[in-house]
């Protein structure tokens, strides 16, 4: 997924009253796959002690995230983070910037593309549309799963190996499940079949990586028995499809 992303970073501890001046930080990214990447990344970070480094971090949201950690300057940690190479993995995908305390009267960065959606949390249900023509959505229909501008169905995102929420990154093991009226999953799932075939949905559970569900997945406009001709339909297409994304 293409495209700088931002994330605004708050040190919450509560009964610091230096949290209200200290402790903001501006992220940028190369993508948001990266961000949520990072995210899990300092999720599993741990002293010397084996303790969790960041004794809190939340997501209020996939761009505004709050952290406590252990002793030292808290308001400093994601600047340790990288001055010490804990996760060299970032080192060409994300940077910092402190951002002005309470009293400095300088400039806040405002967003220029903040995301607009629900934050991408495994066992949660999504609309499915394309990036770049927001207008095409997956819509299920009978055994198939139609891109349309008219219908759109609400799928069930779930991390194969963990129950708990968690945000989801490229790298998970996930299933895709068709919802009902009221949100509930209704025992189908969506299947990928031979390169270039018509994904299907029947009661066979399939796993995906979660990053299938973004850049291996395209249209097709193939004839297909009992739909209306020029009825487009997703395809498996392995790193060719189109972006798409979670609302």
């Amino acid at each position: 997924m293409s495209g700088i992303y931002y994330v605004y970073l708050k040190y919450v501890r509560e009964t610091d009253t230096l949290r209200t001046d200290y402790g903001r930080h501006l992220l940028t990214f190369r993508s948001r796959w990266d961000a949520d990447e990072l995210f899990r990344g300092l999720q599993g970070l741990k002293t010397a002690a084996g303790a969790s480094r960041f004794t809190k971090l939340e997501r209020v949201n996939s761009q505004f995230w709050c952290y406590d950690t252990v002793g030292g300057d808290p308001w400093w940690t994601i600047v340790y983070v990288q001055r010490e190479n804990a996760l060299p993995e970032f080192n060409y995908k994300f940077m910092s910037v402190i951002l002005a305390d309470a009293a400095a009267g300088r400039d806040w960065p405002v967003l220029a593309n903040p995301t607009i959606g629900p934050d991408w949390v495994s066992g949660d249900t999504f609309y499915i549309r394309n990036r770049r023509q927001p207008q095409l959505y997956w819509y299920y229909d009978d055994y198939l799963i139609v891109i349309s501008t008219t219908r759109r169905t609400k799928f069930r995102i779930k991390d194969e190996a963990y129950d708990e929420e968690r945000v989801l990154i490229r790298k998970d093991k996930v299933t895709i499940e068709p919802v009902g009226p009221l949100g509930t999953p209704i025992g189908k799932y969506v299947t990928k079949n031979a390169d270039g075939e018509k994904l299907t949905v029947s009661s066979t559970r399939q796993v995906w990586d979660f990053s299938d569900l973004f850049d291996g997945v395209g249209v097709t406009w193939n004839a297909e028995s009992g739909f209306a001709s020029g009825t487009q339909f997703a395809t498996s297409v392995p790193d060719l499809g189109d972006e798409w994304e979670l609302c």
